[in-house]
């Protein structure tokens, strides 16, 4: 494990007003909540984050303004996924300046890259930015799986810091976890496999739910990893499970999260293009399906 990334990690929604701009002071109040309610760490510009529908130039500012305002409370990964490697390192090293502490990176997407051009999309980034970096497997947004031997090449780069597995796939899972090295963390990236992913090893959690119920999937990784104690953290478990098989399963998983929050007295904002707001049929769906009104 590396010491510095353990724990709950809340993927944050990035809220835009109406217009599309970014409406920094939602984001900043529902930040400090967050941490208030004692997530280890934040994931901005995330996949949850919408971070493919800002423009370079916009994830740039948006760190400039969010990371310095957390980053001395908190651990903060910032998402950097782009295809071309020489933007994913422009983004990086802004990460780097404003004061994060590690880049979340997808392979290229699109082009279904070899095995072979994976490991040297992270080369190149970690060579150029000498930056830690989370090597994210996500086959379904990616198009392309992280193989178990790529993953043995990339756990020899310098700056590989923590592995994001999202393939869903405990198989896969376990297979990271016996290969990575001891300085690597591995998280568990898929929602509604939090419980099986920390009692097989894995140390944290970039995690979707946390954004609207923090505490809960604070106190699920504490029974499961600190306490070991895993029907305490069972009984936690299924009074999440709702909510986190909706994230997983619904086609509006970043909407349900704006909407909910609104319960917590916290705005989530506007999606951008192409995402579209929610109907009131799928109001009516969140409402009834997620029970927000049990969790916290």
């Amino acid at each position: 494990m590396n010491k510095n990334f353990k724990g709950v990690y809340a993927v944050a929604v990035t809220p835009f007003k109406e217009d599309g701009s970014f409406d920094v002071e939602s984001a900043k109040k529902h930040l400090d909540w967050l941490i208030e309610k004692g997530v280890h760490g934040i994931c901005i510009l995330g996949a949850t984050g919408e971070y493919q529908s800002v423009s370079n130039e916009e994830h740039k500012a948006y760190v400039k303004e969010i990371v310095p305002y957390i980053c001395e409370r908190t651990s903060v990964i910032v998402g950097a996924s782009r295809e071309r490697p020489e933007d994913v390192v422009d983004l990086v090293q802004n990460i780097k300046e404003c004061g994060g502490h590690a880049a979340m990176v997808l392979p290229p997407f699109y082009c279904h890259p070899s095995q072979d051009e994976i490991v040297e999309h992270y080369r190149y980034i970690m060579e150029k930015t000498q930056f830690p970096i989370v090597a994210y497997n996500n086959p379904g947004s990616a198009g392309i799986e992280i193989e178990k031997e790529t993953f043995q090449e990339i756990f020899k780069l310098s700056h590989t810091a923590v592995v994001k597995e999202s393939s869903g796939s405990m198989q896969k899972l376990t297979e990271v976890l016996i290969d990575a090295p001891e300085e690597v963390s591995v998280f568990c990236g898929c929602d509604n496999l939090a419980f099986e992913s920390f009692a097989d090893g894995a140390v944290g959690w970039i995690s979707m739910l946390a954004n609207v119920a923090p505490a809960d999937c604070v106190e699920l990784f504490n029974l499961v990893h600190e306490k070991k104690d895993l029907e305490a953290a069972f009984a936690v478990y299924k009074k999440l499970l709702p909510a986190l098989n909706v994230l997983e399963g619904f086609p509006k998983p970043v909407q349900a999260l704006k909407y909910g929050l609104k319960s917590r007295g916290l705005n989530g904002g506007y999606v951008r293009r192409p995402r579209k707001e929610l109907t009131d049929e799928e109001k009516a769906f969140i409402d009834r399906e997620m029970h927000l009104d049990e969790i916290k």
